[in-house]
């Protein structure tokens, strides 16, 4: 008899105890956020607390709707540029030098820069936390690039980089990178059909005094419906750059 009423007990108890955690589970359905009751939804099986009004969640879906057809719209006009200019070879004519322009870009704007034409010295210095003083001065030279050349013409530029101080065990880049793009081209992301002439780096692994010649056909066709071109000439110390930009126009 014994067992039997302790088998009840526990029956009961199980049962007990089962209904009160469905109870619990019922009012936990609401929550209050800032003293305002919020009610919960069942999503794919999954409960969700509301927390904002069903309808600035439908202006918020319709303003994301409206986000992509504008990114697709603005998609279909990049490619529909892109597909009205067919790049074609130049057969005649030639590439004239036009202008050029220098400009320093210091996204650090610790680099102080020493111009005389194609010779250009950049000295960066700056003091650490501990008042210990680093500095990179470096020197960057190039050959004059020609005034004019013939699409597809087999040339090539030098460019000369001196050490002339590293003292710091930081990895901070510097070097002198030239390349071929199309009217206003963006130094620090040359386009995808850009032509590369050359790419001098240096760091705290490497800084030893270098010349380096690259080789490149000059441009055979437009870079786009412009009949300009630029050379990029970049030197550079960690951010700071100093940029100057050949601007060549093509004649027939």
């Amino acid at each position: 008899m014994n067992n039997q009423y302790k088998y009840k007990f526990l029956k009961y108890t199980l049962i007990t105890v089962l209904l009160y955690t469905w109870n619990f589970s019922i009012t936990a359905q609401n929550v209050s956020v800032n003293n305002t009751d919020i009610t919960t939804e069942n999503e794919n099986s999954t409960n969700v607390i509301i927390l904002e009004d069903p309808g600035s969640n439908n202006q918020t879906t319709n303003d994301a709707s409206s986000n992509t057809k504008g990114e697709v719209k603005n998609k279909d006009v990049q490619e529909t540029e892109t597909s009205k200019f067919i790049a074609e070879d130049l057969t005649s004519g030639g590439w004239t030098l036009k202008s050029v322009e220098a400009k320093q870009y210091n996204g650090i704007n610790i680099t102080k820069w020493e111009i005389r034409n194609n010779d250009v010295t950049a000295n960066c210095s700056w003091k650490d936390m501990l008042e210990i003083v680093h500095t990179i001065e470096s020197g960057f030279k190039w050959q004059d690039p020609p005034e004019y050349m013939k699409p597809g013409e087999y040339l090539n530029l030098e460019a000369i980089y001196t050490n002339i101080d590293y003292s710091t065990t930081a990895n901070i880049s510097t070097g002198i990178k030239m390349f071929f793009g199309k009217a206003g081209s963006d130094y620090k992301n040359p386009e995808a059909n850009s032509i590369e002439v050359l790419k001098l780096t240096k760091s705290n692994k490497q800084y030893a005094n270098e010349v380096k010649k690259g080789f490149f056909y000059a441009p055979k066709t437009y870079f786009d419906k412009n009949n300009l071109c630029q050379l990029i000439i970049d030197c550079y110390v960690g951010k700071d750059h100093y940029v100057t930009t050949y601007t060549y126009e093509y004649t027939p």
